[in-house]
């Protein structure tokens, strides 16, 4: 009779303890701290709990999430991400909710039953906000590739994510490499570089994540005192610009770099030197610095984009100023951002360069 009043008081023990830990849980969810994010609208939100299902626009803001939160909370993205499947082997045809950034299909992304919607904020957001809005699906403006905004891009993504941890860690990853330039840099006299997008003659300006790249790695653009709003609007965006032949060939370029498409798989060599024959058949082109010292380079924009922009800075710099640079390996930070960061494998140098093309013919 003692043992089963032992045993029933162990019973009443154990659901006292049972019901105890669950109201501790229960008020600590209830009391913790709300998620305050500012993002690039200048708008303030707060959410009650961290999020656990996300719909991402942008490749850059796709990489940040999937490096500090993991792909788990990815539920869906648009085709820029969705193009290049050996980079993304966990997503599924049901991710893609748009065309791209200014193009999103609000049925596919209701369906996902996001917990929020990112974009850059270059994108849709403005319509989306007031799309989403009644269906009590928030949107969050992070622009991923703004190479000046990285550390508030990746906390944020912490704090939405509680994966604060996690966060820090990639946050250390890119400051350390950029206070690294910042240090190797100084009182350097600063080389000039026209770098192209895909299209020939189409560059960037001030504004640009791009031209940020460039001032980074201690660059000149050759561009960089063109004013936007006074272009003509055809020409394009800071992003892509049209710029005439003759103001390169007057800018006389230390450096060419071609952005070449975008592609997790290398590059065959053949598609590099197709450039290389062709920029030296540009009228004048021969007689540029570029050309004549050997420094024009075919960058692909995984390397570019590197954990924003910082991996094609560093490369850059290494390209520019090589004696203050000798012991620092661009491509060895490159595999960590792939391996460590994006879970997926180093494919080899994401870069050629004219002269070594040259050696080997």
């Amino acid at each position: 009779m003692l043992s089963n009043i032992w045993l029933s008081g162990l019973s009443r023990l154990a659901r006292a303890i049972a019901f105890f830990v669950a109201f501790a849980a229960a008020y600590s969810v209830a009391t913790a701290a709300p998620i305050n994010i500012t993002d690039d609208s200048g708008r303030t939100l707060t959410f009650d709990k961290p999020l656990k299902r996300a719909v991402v626009f942008n490749r850059y803001n796709a990489e940040f999430i999937r490096a500090v939160a993991g792909m788990d909370v990815i539920v869906g993205v648009d085709s820029w991400v969705t193009r290049d499947p050996t980079y993304w082997p966990d997503l599924k045809e049901d991710m893609l909710v748009g065309k791209g950034q200014r193009e999103p299909n609000y049925e596919a992304i209701i369906a996902q039953d996001p917990d929020v919607v990112i974009f850059p904020r270059n994108g849709s957001w403005q319509e989306a906000i007031k799309t989403l809005e009644p269906f009590d699906i928030p949107v969050v403006v992070l622009t991923g590739w703004d190479v000046l905004k990285h550390v508030s891009n990746i906390t944020a993504f912490g704090k939405m994510f509680d994966a604060e941890e996690k966060a820090a860690k990639l946050n250390a990853f890119y400051t350390g490499n950029m206070a690294l330039l910042k240090k190797r840099l100084e009182g350097v006299e600063r080389k000039t570089v026209y770098l192209e997008e895909k299209t020939p003659y189409r560059s960037v300006l001030r504004g640009s994540g791009w031209h940020d790249m460039i001032e980074a790695a201690g660059g000149r653009n050759i561009f960089e005192h063109v004013d936007i709003e006074t272009q003509p609007k055809e020409r394009g965006s800071v992003h892509n610009h049209e710029v005439d032949p003759e103001a390169i060939l007057k800018a006389q370029p230390d450096m060419i770099i071609k952005l070449q498409p975008g592609s997790y798989p290398l590059h065959p060599e053949s598609f590099s030197q197709a450039f290389f024959e062709a920029l030296k058949e540009r009228p004048g082109f021969d007689a540029l610095p570029a050309i004549k010292n050997g420094d024009a380079y075919h960058m692909n924009y995984y390397l570019a984009g590197g954990c924003s922009k910082m991996i094609g800075a560093l490369s850059i710099a290494k390209w520019l100023y090589p004696d203050r640079f000798e012991d620092v390996d661009p491509d060895a930070v490159m595999k960590t951002w792939l391996e460590d960061f994006q879970g997926v494998a180093y494919p080899g140098r994401y870069w050629a360069k004219v002269s070594e093309w040259e050696a080997g013919q």
